[in-house]
């Protein structure tokens, strides 16, 4: 396994493999089909946020291709400009092999030396495996967003969760 800063060429995959998790597992946001990424876009924003420090992609690749991706934006205005909000999945064929731990140490990495101090993402309350993931992480509960999703017709909440950088 190989966790890197994704690039333009990892574009054509990475929609495969957000296509891939959303059909894997209820956790995410988005239902299978509902995100269509233009790919042109989507490498712009790579490549772009890159450069501009305020998006921040990370890959997991083996031999068998992406199985994790973790994206990172960075707040916008001046009072939030220290805020990094991360998003992640993993492939479920790859969970428990540590890529979801390997993807938040780089983007932490990544994050300290971009002047980041504050890491935070929602994390829907019954997922359990990844709340004790990121907690193993060093990320905490700050509270609950009631009703924030609906999935199959069932309100959930989801987890507040952040994590203070020191430089």
């Amino acid at each position: 396994m190989a966790i890197r800063q994704a690039t333009r060429d990892d574009v054509g995959e990475l929609i495969s493999l957000f296509e891939a998790v959303y059909a894997e597992t209820k956790f995410m946001l988005m239902e299978p089909g509902e995100s269509v990424v233009d790919a042109q876009a989507l490498a712009a924003r790579i490549e772009n946020g890159a450069n501009a420090q305020t998006e921040i992609w990370f890959v997991s690749r083996t031999d068998a291709g992406l199985n994790g991706f973790l994206y990172g934006r960075r707040g916008a205005a001046r009072r939030n400009r220290h805020s990094l909000y991360l998003v992640m999945g993993v492939r479920k064929a790859a969970w428990g092999q540590g890529i979801g731990s390997s993807l938040l140490e780089s983007i932490e990495r990544w994050a300290l030396a971009a002047a980041i101090h504050r890491l935070e993402l929602t994390v829907i309350a019954a997922n359990e495996r990844a709340i004790r993931a990121y907690a193993r992480a060093g990320f905490v509960r700050e509270g609950t967003k009631r009703d924030s999703l609906m999935i199959d017709g069932s309100y959930v909440d989801e987890i507040y969760m952040s994590k203070l950088l020191s430089p």
